[in-house]
């Protein structure tokens, strides 16, 4: 006599669990969460307004590099592309923080800071799907002998710090 109402007591039980699972997961979908009507993008090659060479090249690829390995939007040619981003490094900036103990005059580890303006596009309406924002990459540099190499070997650092920020702008654009 008492297994019944247990019984019927733990089959009360398991229908409001799973009626908790099926209606408490009914807002979750799978794909995407945000509301983008563009599915593929172009990188041009960005402009390079600073002293620093080859630097754009740098940035240019880690974006490109960045929204693969990210793969929600596809990388096509500007002439087949739903979005065009556009951007310029506008400002290479050292700082020092460190100096020799024997010589405060002469830098050991610099702060590199590259700032771009990106802006992104519809090519297809020209409505614009990225206003024109800077974003900032850095990273810190020692320098040994030639601070010049030293400081090519962080770029790709850089490059990479832009891409990420850049990336998350184009990906997630909430709206």
């Amino acid at each position: 006599m008492n297994r019944r109402p247990w019984t019927s007591a733990m089959v009360i039980v398991h229908l409001v669990l799973i009626s908790f699972l099926t209606f408490g997961c009914a807002g979750y979908h799978i794909g995407p969460v945000t509301k983008r009507n563009f599915n593929s993008i172009a990188v041009p090659m960005f402009r390079n307004t600073t002293l620093n060479p080859q630097i754009e090249a740098q940035i240019s690829n880690g974006i490109i590099q960045r929204l693969q390995q990210d793969g929600s939007l596809r990388i096509e040619p500007e002439s087949k592309a739903d979005v065009v981003l556009k951007g310029s490094v506008i400002k290479y900036f050292r700082e020092p923080l460190r100096s020799l103990r024997t010589d405060t005059g002469v830098p050991r580890e610099y702060e590199i800071t590259i700032t771009v303006r990106v802006e992104a596009t519809d090519r297809r309406t020209g409505e614009t799907v990225l206003k024109s924002t800077e974003v900032e990459g850095k990273s810190d540099v020692f320098i040994g002998e030639d601070q010049q190499s030293a400081e090519e070997q962080v770029l790709p650092l850089i490059a990479d710090d832009i891409a990420k920020r850049v990336a998350g702008m184009l990906v997630e654009s909430w709206q």
